[in-house]
């Protein structure tokens, strides 16, 4: 993982955080790869992506990558993702991420909000603020 990619994924207490910022396609491409690394076996089960200024389509990447290690059984069971789109593009396929990711057995919604998203991650909240 270059410097760029880690210093945008940060471990903080009880969750993962990802903040894309303005990535390329490049640079979106391999922070889900290392985010996808980072949930594999289990290490992470509370993750918040907060999409950036880049283009929606790179974001169609997180369903398939998170849809194929669900399908391997290498994600903890009570795994939980919050998504934060930036603008209406990224929502719309944030949605169609949270409901493939749901139809697949995981834990994942759609946040207006960072504050929303780390407050569902640690419990504070039972269910999403948005649908």
């Amino acid at each position: 993982m270059d410097q760029r990619t880690e210093a945008r994924i940060t471990y903080c207490p009880q969750y993962l955080h990802v903040d894309f910022g303005s990535s390329n396609c490049l640079e979106l491409s391999e922070m889900y790869r290392s985010f996808a690394r980072a949930c594999i076996g289990g290490q992470v089960s509370r993750a918040l992506l907060e999409a950036g200024d880049n283009d929606p389509e790179g974001h169609r990447r997180l369903r398939d990558a998170l849809s194929e290690i669900a399908g391997a059984a290498a994600i903890s069971p009570d795994f939980k993702l919050a998504l934060v789109p930036s603008t209406f593009a990224i929502q719309a396929v944030y949605r169609e991420t949270q409901q493939a990711l749901r139809a697949v057995g995981l834990n994942a919604w759609v946040f207006d909000s960072v504050g929303e998203a780390v407050d569902w991650l640690h419990g504070r909240v039972t269910g999403p603020m948005t649908s």
